[in-house]
């Protein structure tokens, strides 16, 4: 079987920037409020990619490592993103625990997906409670 990628002819709607100039999985309107913590104490992720960032940027609590994502687990359905990970060094295991149920998010997503969207998250959108430390 032979894939072939598709070619665009359409134009990028919006502001202009074309698709191929911004990064997979960035989403170009992140806010002020990115990893800041819900109520529930979950980090708010705005696309896909910060939250690879995000773990990029952390190391292990217990000796300074590395981390390595071992797991990313979809639990859109109650408006979250999990990624588990596991320390080079140590074997230290972490979870990172994402609310992708904000309106960044879901805005960024769905203009992704264009009409093939679903919302898989019911409720309404956790709110910025705290920012990072």
């Amino acid at each position: 079987m032979i894939f072939r990628r598709k070619k665009r002819h359409d134009k990028p709607e919006g502001d202009g920037r074309a698709p191929e100039n911004v990064p997979v999985g960035y989403n170009p309107d992140r806010d002020e409020t990115l990893y800041w913590l819900t109520e529930e104490g979950y980090l708010i992720a705005q696309d896909v990619a910060c939250q690879t960032e995000y773990v990029e940027a952390t190391s292990c609590p217990a000796c300074g490592a590395q981390l390595t994502v071992v797991a990313h687990l979809n639990r859109a359905g109650q408006g979250l993103s999990e990624i588990v990970t596991m320390c080079c060094a140590c074997r230290e295991r972490y979870s990172f625990i994402f609310d992708i149920s904000n309106t960044a998010y879901q805005t960024w997503w769905a203009s992704q997906l264009g009409p093939h969207y679903v919302r898989q998250f019911d409720g309404p959108p956790r709110e910025p409670y705290c920012p990072p430390e």
